[in-house]
């Protein structure tokens, strides 16, 4: 077994493509748009896809920002059951 892609959210598609091709060297292997769903890809890696794991760059249209990342208290409470009132 081998990984394939993992996914960034990125706020920026156009700059996020320019940071990984221009800074660290990947190349734009393939772009697609879903309109529907109103969101586009980009896959930038090293190598072709079936030669190695690639990272796939997500953009949500309707994102003017990216949400805030999730705190280990958030992500701990979202895991634990409903403490009951006293």
């Amino acid at each position: 077994m081998r990984l394939l892609h993992t996914m960034i959210r990125v706020g920026d598609l156009q700059r996020a493509i320019d940071f990984y091709t221009k800074v660290l060297g990947m190349r734009l292997l393939r772009t697609s748009e879903n309109p529907e769903y109103k969101y586009s890809l980009a896959f930038v890696g090293y190598t072709e896809e079936s030669e190695g794991a690639v990272i796939e760059l997500t953009y949500n249209w309707a994102w003017t920002t990216l949400p805030p990342p999730a705190t280990a208290s958030a992500a701990q409470a979202a895991r634990s059951p409903a403490k009951p009132a006293r």
